[in-house]
């Protein structure tokens, strides 16, 4: 599906929903917190459409400026800013028209016609210092250029933060269409709104894009594995989910993804990418990644709705002495031991968002009270003179806590 597709904003589908409430759910507490630094937040969605759908449902620029103007209310920050801005190809004037009622006290969005890898270079170019959310959810992969989440990193922003969908299914399409191999899957594919190679079809210039797009070329040897039979179709959309992640740490901290599923009980197409350089960010999305799995879990179990969050195929079940083992061998890792927040933010990186901040922590008071662990707290005392027992970190307390594993 091409990016002027005219049926596209005629009904919001329900993998849209799913995206812009993953989104809706996070924005509230991204703007409370970062409202505190005092600095201003500048919001791009750089994929911006319409802004609202014909079934009058609202698109992600207006959920995103409804929750600017609620969170600019009710923040005790000395003077809150967060100035929008909404970028489309096609959709300029209904994007304006669709955005006009937010023309407020708290600001006017910047709506802007044009491609999102033309504009965004120079809309960031006079950011630094400010924190910076890019949305970006494009109708396929050609705009996913590595290169420039790469540049963003040292553009000496105060914070960025990014949220990405990533065609992941339509990546490995379009990489064995580039070195001449079918790509055979038991599920369909026809529901993807994919990158379309016809002008690039299964020619150097296309690998060069893939390359530019992955960071890399490390998908080409996914492709061959998947040649030789070594993997199949599922696996090749995994293992390229990870290399890409990997490449995107080289440059950020802590990088996030939560699969989607188009229908239930299939695999993932999709993969929404959350990218921070501070362990809050990840916290807060990792544990709103892990509660929308739980709540559209309930609405498929309840009401036979489309699964569109899956744990890798359908597997909503959290094993927990899994997770204490890899919390332990996690440990192993970093000797010295690590800030509690720092901890899980890595942990989730690493091993993926498999359950709510809130399960490691309690893991953390098993492993303390069997000598597991050792965990160094500030203050050590409460203001009574017993000793602190908490897991949490808290900044204006000044209250720190750092794990490190004893036996190994």
């Amino acid at each position: 599906m091409s990016k002027g597709n005219n049926d596209f904003f005629k009904v919001k589908k329900d993998w849209s929903e799913i995206k812009d409430r993953l989104l809706a759910y996070y924005l509230p507490q991204y703007f409370q917190k970062v409202l505190m630094t005092n600095k201003p937040i500048f919001y791009v969605d750089c994929f911006a459409g319409m802004g609202k759908f014909d079934d009058g449902k609202d698109g992600s620029p207006r959920i995103a400026l409804q929750i600017r103007d609620s969170s600019i209310c009710h923040s005790r920050a000395q003077s809150p800013l967060i100035n929008t801005c909404f970028i489309d190809l096609n959709y300029g004037n209904e994007l304006k028209a669709n955005t006009a009622e937010f023309n407020n006290q708290n600001g006017i969005p910047l709506v802007i016609q044009g491609r999102y890898e033309e504009e965004i270079e120079k809309l960031l170019s006079d950011k630094r210092g400010q924190n910076v959310f890019l949305y970006i959810d494009p109708y396929g992969i050609r705009a996913l250029n590595y290169t420039l989440f790469s540049k963003f990193a040292d553009y000496g922003f105060s914070s960025i933060e990014m949220l990405i969908n990533m065609n992941s299914f339509g990546f490995m399409r379009a990489a064995c269409r580039a070195m001449k191999v079918d790509y055979v899957i038991n599920e369909s594919l026809d529901d993807l709104v994919e990158y379309d190679p016809t002008q690039v079809d299964a020619s150097v210039q296309s690998i060069n894009l893939l390359n530019s797009i992955a960071g890399g070329d490390f998908w080409q040897t996914i492709v061959m594995d998947y040649t030789a039979n070594k993997i199949d179709g599922y696996e090749a959309e995994k293992r390229f989910s990870n290399g890409y992640k990997q490449q995107l740490r080289k440059k950020y901290t802590y990088v996030l993804d939560m699969p989607i599923c188009i229908k239930s009980r299939q695999h993932p197409k999709y993969r929404m990418i959350h990218i921070s350089n501070h362990e809050d960010g990840c916290i807060l999305m990792a544990d709103n990644m892990f509660s929308r799995s739980e709540e559209l879990f309930v609405e498929v179990q309840n009401q036979g709705q489309l699964s569109l969050f899956s744990f890798d195929v359908q597997n909503n079940t959290i094993d927990e002495n899994d997770i204490r083992q890899k919390m332990l061998d996690f440990l192993a890792t970093v000797p010295n031991g690590m800030t509690a927040d720092k901890l899980i933010a890595a942990f989730f990186t690493e091993y993926g968002v498999v359950c709510k901040s809130g399960v490691l922590r309690d893991i953390w008071k098993e492993f303390e009270k069997n000598g597991t662990i050792e965990v160094i707290r500030i203050p050590a005392t409460t203001p009574t003179g017993l000793p602190s027992a908490f897991f949490t970190e808290d900044r204006k307390k000044k209250q720190s806590v750092t794990i490190r594993r004893l036996r190994i």
